[in-house]
């Protein structure tokens, strides 16, 4: 629990070190050692001090860290600056040690219980320094780069803290800066990205699902770098595309890894969506140093709610066309019923003619046929024409010239009753048989 208060304490007070101005005092001469001391006890009282580069005349310079370019091999001098603002005569222990970025992107130092491996080895400085109230110390430490050093990016930091107990609790507190050193030589900006996706559907099949994108991007060159990220979204083919606004990431150092998670809404499901993420990079010294990288994942995006919505209008239209098909039937059954009875009907009406007609025909083809007679007259008596030219036309006779019973001729015999009852049969029979055919 006490490493744990201790290293908060330390992050904290270093944070704040990067915002707090300096005041221009009179310097006071630190005390040399070429390692980093363990922090002391302050004196009782409030204890507030500040940390920030300065030249070699102990001046601040207005820069907020140190940023250096060196060889392999080479080393350099540098000067920080540390004032003791509170109202006692305070002794602040001095350290450095590697740095790094938080997931926030916030620059840290290691704690003091925490051994460096990188560029917070190649510093040396004194173990601590004792300042009045209200007056400055100008410490200078030397930045030793080995002659096996990586070209690229390393980072460090250097410190002034103090120790002191609260409550039976340790609390170290530090506040300090950066040291940012380049080692020439092949620089090689680079970094890799990683995806993966979860799709949450929406149950209300009228509307689109989400799509969480986390992406995971990675430094793996030797530069420091700014890096972008576009994530889009696609179903197979490319349909139902979409796609987020960029984010930046924090500064990334060698190594450095950042997770970002990006929610994309109105995601149709397609069975099948692609996450894709396109990483764009520059350097935070040399924006002509850059990078890029690419990366896919495949998540499944089943569209349950709209596919039951089209099995419930399937069934829907499986229940309308069986229900059509039965009444047609019905229909059809009733009206081959109705077809039935009228053949019936009309069957039973032509037996019914049938025997009317036979009923009828015997009695009459059993009478004798009746005697059937003619008397013509005819007068052959020529008569004077008024002229020789006039043509022979006979005149019209008159009532009293004609009897009217020499007008009326009187042929042929009787039908007889057979015939007509035979050949009613024979019609009533072909009526019948139409009717069944």
């Amino acid at each position: 629990m006490r490493t744990s208060l201790t290293r908060m304490a330390a992050v904290v007070a270093l944070a704040a070190a990067l915002l707090t101005p300096a005041a221009s005092t009179e310097a006071a001469t630190p005390a040399v050692s070429s390692t980093a001391a363990t922090p002391v006890p302050a004196a009782s009282g409030a204890v507030s001090w500040s940390v920030e580069p300065a030249g070699e005349d102990g001046a601040p310079d207005g820069r907020s860290w140190i940023e250096l370019t060196l060889d392999a091999g080479q080393r350099v001098e540098a000067y920080m600056r540390v004032t003791n603002r509170g109202s006692r005569t305070a002794t602040f222990a001095l350290s450095a040690a590697d740095g790094y970025f938080t997931e926030e992107g916030r620059f840290s130092m290691l704690p003091a219980g925490q051994a460096s491996a990188d560029a917070g080895t190649w510093i040396t400085l004194a173990d601590s320094v004792t300042i009045e109230p209200g007056a400055s110390a100008v410490v200078p430490f030397v930045v030793a780069v080995p002659a096996q050093a990586t070209p690229g990016d390393h980072l460090a930091g250097v410190a002034a803290g103090v120790y002191s107990e609260r409550d039976g609790v340790a609390v170290e507190s530090r506040i300090g800066f950066r040291v940012m050193t380049r080692v020439t030589g092949e620089l090689a900006p680079a970094v890799a990205s990683t995806v993966s996706a979860d799709y949450a559907p929406s149950w209300n099949p009228f509307l689109p699902g989400r799509l969480t994108v986390v992406v995971t991007t990675t430094n793996t060159g030797n530069t420091r770098l700014v890096a972008q990220e576009a994530v889009t979204a696609a179903g197979p083919l490319g349909v139902a595309a979409r796609s987020a606004l960029p984010q930046g990431l924090p500064e990334l150092a060698p190594g450095d890894v950042r997770r970002t998670t990006t929610v994309i809404d109105d995601v149709w499901p397609t069975f099948a969506t692609t996450a894709g993420v396109r990483t764009s990079a520059t350097g935070v010294t040399d924006a002509g140093e850059t990078a890029s990288a690419t990366a896919e994942a495949t998540v499944g995006t089943p569209p349950w709610s709209q596919l039951g919505v089209l099995l419930a209008a399937a069934g829907l239209a499986v229940l309308v066309l069986r229900d059509r098909r039965r009444r047609r039937e019905r229909w059809e059954r009733r009206l081959e019923q109705a077809r039935d009875e009228g053949r019936r009907a009309v069957q039973a009406g032509a037996a019914l003619a049938l025997v009317v007609v036979l009923g009828l025909g015997v009695p009459l083809a059993t009478a004798p046929p009746a005697a059937a007679s003619a008397t013509v007259d005819v007068d052959i008596t020529p008569r004077p024409t008024s002229s020789p030219f006039a043509t022979l036309r006979p005149a019209p006779a008159t009532g009293s010239d004609v009897d009217s019973d020499s007008t009326l001729a009187r042929t042929g015999a009787g039908v007889p009753s057979a015939l007509i009852v035979g050949g009613l049969g024979i019609v009533a029979a072909g009526i019948v048989l139409r009717i069944r055919g």
